[in-house]
């Protein structure tokens, strides 16, 4: 679909800020940013909305850093759709594009976990690698931290053996989607159970972070289409049987 330059400027901008927060965005926080007043960026948000760019789901503000709300009071914000992100990919990637700069990725992340050991910060590693990804390899940059971050506050792949349980052994679309869903609620919880074990100089221990990431995975894993889906479970798959395999050597 055509939308105009100015539309798409206030897409990008939102896109931009949706990753930078792990979480939906206020039209103020993009008023801010784009210069306008805050009634303009609402208005286009929800003309971008009409348009099935973007969805919209209401917050409660949970401290004094929301300023543009009162507490206790539910407000607007916006998030982009699988539909906007096609926007700036005129031609879909192929999956097996996807694939391809995934396992790239992969070996990246696994070499930084290896070599920079108590060095390592988790969030410079998500923000390079999560930001200005794909939602396919947003997720599963994400699906591979979690795992290997369990791995090392866990001593060991028991908790990762425990909710790999929830994989189906045969990969189907049926199941697809609600599998990755569930794995990701889980690697949550065992987050919480261990995030005292999560060294200081990893400069992320807060579990909030850890969900507002877990959050965006699920938005952009419930807005792929099945075969986007499958791949991603694939990748999955794939990752906790090498780490598996690692670990009997």
């Amino acid at each position: 679909m055509k939308i105009t330059t100015r539309q798409r400027e206030f897409l990008k901008t939102l896109m931009d800020l949706y990753r930078q927060k792990g979480s939906s965005v206020h039209y103020s926080e993009v008023a801010l940013k784009m210069g306008v007043s805050k009634w303009t960026a609402y208005d286009m948000l929800q003309l971008l909305r009409k348009e099935d760019l973007l969805e919209a789901e209401y917050v409660i503000p949970e401290s004094d850093s929301y300023k543009w709300n009162k507490l206790g009071r539910s407000t607007i914000t916006f998030y982009p759709t699988k539909k906007g992100y096609d926007i700036f990919s005129p031609t879909k990637q192929k999956i097996s594009t996807n694939i391809a700069e995934l396992k790239k990725i992969k070996k990246e992340i696994i070499q930084k976990f290896d070599e920079l050991k108590e060095k390592l910060n988790i969030r410079d590693l998500f923000k390079e690698a999560l930001q200005g990804k794909s939602p396919l390899i947003f997720c599963a940059c994400l699906l591979l931290i979690l795992i290997l971050l369990i791995k090392k506050i866990t001593e060991g792949v028991a908790e990762i053996k425990l909710i790999s349980q929830i994989i189906p052994h045969t990969t189907t679309n049926t199941y697809a989607e609600l599998a990755l869903i569930v794995f990701a609620g889980m690697c949550l919880g065992v987050l919480a159970k261990y995030v005292s074990k999560i060294p200081t100089a990893y400069g992320n221990n807060d579990l909030d972070e850890y969900t507002n990431y877990i959050q965006t995975y699920n938005q952009y894993v419930s807005q792929m289409d099945k075969e986007e889906q499958k791949s991603l479970l694939d990748f999955l798959k794939e990752t906790l049987n090498e780490i598996n395999i690692k670990n009997k050597k």
